[in-house]
């Protein structure tokens, strides 16, 4: 029974999805379109199916009898149908095309745009309608407003195509496919920042019982419903400590939750506590960008690995992304801090900054390993922006990845752009009172400066001496 309620969840869960990410706005445009369909029949009816004089003559003179306009609509439906599967084969084609340039991510993109929902939607439904005013036309039904309402339509969907075409290709472009991620995750970022402020970062003191609760689910923590886990806790006077956050993925008995209280829970209040909080963490298949503002983040350097590596060797994608994440990293340290509410019973841990820190490192590491200097020299000015600009409980967490990433610039060249940006980060760390920090970088950036004049092996461009 366990096992078909958990299948029936998974098929909820991807219609849900389905829904909320593609098809729910096409099948709106079609309902649409088969609405109007239902209107033009009636006028058809109203005007042309009674005894007496013919309204618009001129409108029946021009789209001819029954059997003209059943052929017209005939040719305009078989049109219709080769233009609509030609246009989307090959948007589909670009849209793999990059994808396979930058990431899958792409397909991400391109389904939750609304313009492409709306687009997609307006073809079937327009294909729809005219096959349906093709099947209504009859000697007792002339279909002469479903007829006009079909050419005008159509000449409309033709514009369209080329408007489609254009913006698909707008859509491809490393710029934009970014730029969109960013927009997406800033916007994430204020419903996971809705869900945080009504939590706790660190449990009480003095809650001596603990016990850690294990899923038995596979996928990704995609929702918290907070307000069932609050009355939960608060009907057991218990404390909940979230472990699996949103966007965490999941295997079986991986760790989901921590029960902390003052005195053991045990027996059916135990079990009801833990079906209880359970069932109020939506676990689905796949992450989405919606309301995971981490997803944003992967979707991000994953495109800066891709195209910085060897693989493609492309550095323009990942210092785009650089500046994306410094943004990003910008705008959510720079605003006022998450605030907790101390009445909660949650505990809810926030690293959507450290995620995207730890970005940063990731670009840093693929740099080194395709040997791209530009991309390397991005990665410092990035850190050195960064650093003079977050509050100083963000700071730590940069120094660290300055620390790590030094061991990376054994692998470049020194060349002019590196070693001014490896200077202004030196600087900006001093400026905050990092001086070993500081030290190390000007250590680091002498050795490297070792190797201007001399013969290296591809290596490593640190003399062997050092």
């Amino acid at each position: 029974m366990k096992i078909v309620n958990r299948a029936r969840d998974q098929i909820l869960a991807l219609i849900r999805r389905s829904l909320r990410e593609f098809i729910g706005l096409p099948l709106i445009v079609v309902a649409a379109f088969l609405s109007l369909f239902a209107l033009s029949y009636l006028l058809d009816d109203a005007l042309w199916g009674r005894p007496g004089p013919t309204p618009l003559p001129w409108l029946a003179h021009l789209l001819g009898d029954t059997g003209a306009i059943a052929s017209l609509l005939g040719t305009v439906a078989s049109g219709m149908i080769t233009v609509t599967s030609i246009t989307f084969s090959l948007l589909l084609i670009a849209v793999q095309q990059t994808a396979s340039t930058l990431s899958t991510h792409v397909y991400d993109q391109f389904i939750q745009r609304r313009s492409n929902k709306l687009s997609f939607g307006f073809f079937v439904g327009l294909s729809v309608f005219v096959l349906l005013t093709l099947g209504s036309a009859n000697p007792d039904h002339k279909p002469i407003i479903g007829a006009l309402l079909s050419l005008l339509m159509t000449g409309a969907a033709l514009c369209m195509v080329v408007i489609l075409i254009y913006s698909t290709i707008d859509q491809m472009r490393p710029h934009s496919v970014i730029t969109a991620i960013h927009d997406h995750t800033i916007k994430a970022r204020a419903v996971d920042g809705g869900m945080i402020a009504g939590t706790r970062r660190t449990p009480r003191a003095g809650l001596s019982w603990s016990q850690t609760v294990r899923t038995d689910a596979y996928g990704v923590v995609c929702g918290i419903d907070l307000a069932t886990i609050e009355r939960s806790a608060a009907e057991h006077d218990a404390e909940i400590e979230i472990i699996a956050r949103v966007g965490t993925n999941l295997a079986f008995r991986d760790p989901l939750f921590c029960i902390h209280a003052a005195r053991s829970l045990l027996g059916d209040a135990l079990l009801a506590l833990d079906r209880s909080i359970t069932a109020a963490i939506k676990i689905e298949p796949r992450r989405t960008i919606d309301s995971d503002a981490g997803f944003g983040i992967e979707q991000l350097y994953s495109i800066a690995w891709t195209t910085a590596s060897t693989s493609k060797q492309n550095p323009q994608p990942a210092i785009l992304v650089c500046h994306c994440l410094r943004d990003i990293i910008a705008r959510w340290s720079s605003a006022d801090a998450i605030p907790e509410n101390s009445a909660s019973r949650i505990v809810y841990a926030d690293r959507g900054v450290d995620d995207a820190i730890l970005a940063i490192a990731a670009i840093g590491v693929v740099a080194s390993e395709s040997m791209q200097n530009t991309l390397a020299a991005e990665v410092w000015r990035t850190l050195a922006t960064l650093i003079d600009d977050v509050p100083a409980a963000r700071l730590p967490a940069l120094t660290d990845t300055v620390q790590r990433l030094l061991s990376s610039l054994g692998d470049h060249v020194l060349t002019r752009d590196l070693e001014e940006e490896l200077s202004r980060c030196r600087r900006s760390l001093a400026g905050r009172g990092e001086p070993d920090a500081a030290e190390a970088i000007r250590a680091a950036a002498e050795t490297l400066a070792e190797s201007i004049g001399t013969l290296n092996s591809r290596g490593t461009r640190v003399p062997t001496s050092a």
